[in-house]
């Protein structure tokens, strides 16, 4: 079969029966089309070959970050995995007689991803910081870093949500996470309260529940869809609060997610809670925030046997 047109087969599954996310559709196929890059148009799938997958390696490490450093292993490893993923589906789909193994792909080997989350003290001042001249905007992003901590929620639910759907009188809303499953959402006291203050500090009746400070032609058409804050623009105010914080680590929301699932995990929440919490699909992705709760074991051992 034409490789385009198996593409074009895997990310339709991908998207109509694994309920893969925008996000992740264009992920995927950004790294199906380095192999349309490598071997044209009129490649079929069995002309994939080690040599090819050599090539594209060798495309991915070209790559560079800002900085001009060379992009993580674990970056890496993200381009490498949606071409395994496509191979599995050609041989499953029997689309081809001779298909590339998926299994000759080897991922890099990473370093262990640092967890941990923020110490309590760097936390309470990137929750506590003020600053900004403008009072709705501060309540607002005050609003959002509260939500992210405290409810452990991804940016991109953070982005997608809607002022109808979180109800304030008790503390919650629902979710549609990875996969498009469903899940509810506890806030706390702290958020509830910056939310009520920040949608009181507004005069309109859009439909986002963050909008940005810029007016647009088309807001009141598309209901406020045209403000609806961008992913990119809540990590920046994330990165830049952290900056002002004094913390010198990279503070972003997945690093507040981070510090949800570990401050529940010390504070004797049991790994399948938080699990459901999170909206990981499997208990083993959450394990990985097991080494950071147990390190406070030690601590126990001294206190008590010294």
């Amino acid at each position: 079969m034409n490789l385009s047109t198996a593409i074009d087969r895997y990310l339709k599954n991908l998207r109509n029966i694994k309920n893969a996310s925008p996000y992740t559709l264009r992920n995927y196929s950004k790294s199906l089309n380095l192999l349309v890059e490598s071997l044209g148009e009129e490649a079929d799938i069995q002309d994939i070959t080690i040599d090819t997958i050599d090539q594209i390696r060798d495309l991915i490490f070209e790559k560079k970050t800002r900085d001009g450093s060379p992009i993580a292993r674990s970056t890496q490893n993200i381009y490498l995995i949606p071409i395994r993923a496509f191979l599995k589906f050609c041989l499953q789909r029997d689309l081809a007689q001779n298909i590339l193994a998926p299994e000759k792909i080897e991922l890099l080997k990473t370093d262990p991803r640092d967890v941990s989350g923020l110490r309590d003290e760097e936390l309470e001042r990137l929750r506590s910081l003020e600053g900004n001249k403008n009072r709705t905007i501060e309540t607002r992003d005050r609003a959002m870093i509260e939500m992210l901590f405290s409810t452990g929620i991804r940016i991109s639910e953070l982005c997608n949500l809607n002022c109808e759907q979180v109800n304030l009188k008790t503390k919650e809303f629902t979710v549609l996470g990875k996969g498009k499953k469903i899940r509810t959402v506890f806030m706390t006291d702290r958020a509830a309260n910056l939310l009520k203050e920040y949608l009181a500090q507004r005069d309109d009746n859009f439909q986002p529940l963050f909008i940005n400070a810029r007016t647009r032609k088309d807001e009141f058409e598309t209901k406020g869809e045209s403000r609806r804050l961008s992913r990119t623009s809540v990590e920046i105010m994330v990165r830049n609060r952290g900056r002002r914080a004094g913390i010198t680590k990279p503070v972003t929301p997945h690093v507040l997610r981070h510090t949800f699932a570990t401050t529940l995990l010390r504070n004797g929440a049991d790994l399948r809670s938080v699990q459901e919490l999170l909206g990981h699909a499997s208990i083993s992705t959450t394990q990985i925030y097991t080494h950071v709760a147990n390190a406070d074991l030690k601590r126990v051992h001294q206190q008590y046997l010294d």
